[in-house]
């Protein structure tokens, strides 16, 4: 895409987005130090990434080192942490069936 075809807001949403991906974690840091977030947690970061990895049947010891899934398998949610809105929970249990 050309630069002249780019509008203004098409250049600012860029920019915010760009923006907010480079601050989102020195911002969650800051917070968590404040005490108004929890921590990052680099070990559940991990965790969830083995578990991609095998549910891609790849091997996650060559991608990611046998320290760290090892790690990773030991690795517990902790007890504050809650699990994210699933949309499915919200929408009717009946079917609408005709």
């Amino acid at each position: 895409m050309c630069a002249n075809c780019l509008t203004t807001f098409d250049v600012v949403v860029s920019q915010a987005i760009a923006a907010g991906m480079v601050l989102k974690r020195p911002v969650q840091d800051r917070l968590a130090v404040a005490g108004l977030v929890r921590p990052f947690d680099q070990l559940g970061e991990h965790a969830n990434t083995v578990a991609f990895l095998r549910s891609l049947d790849l091997d996650p010891v060559e991608i990611l080192g046998a320290d760290v899934v090892t790690a990773a398998a030991t690795w517990q949610r902790a007890p504050w942490a809650r699990r994210r809105l699933r949309w499915s929970a919200l929408l009717p249990t009946t079917a609408l069936h005709a």
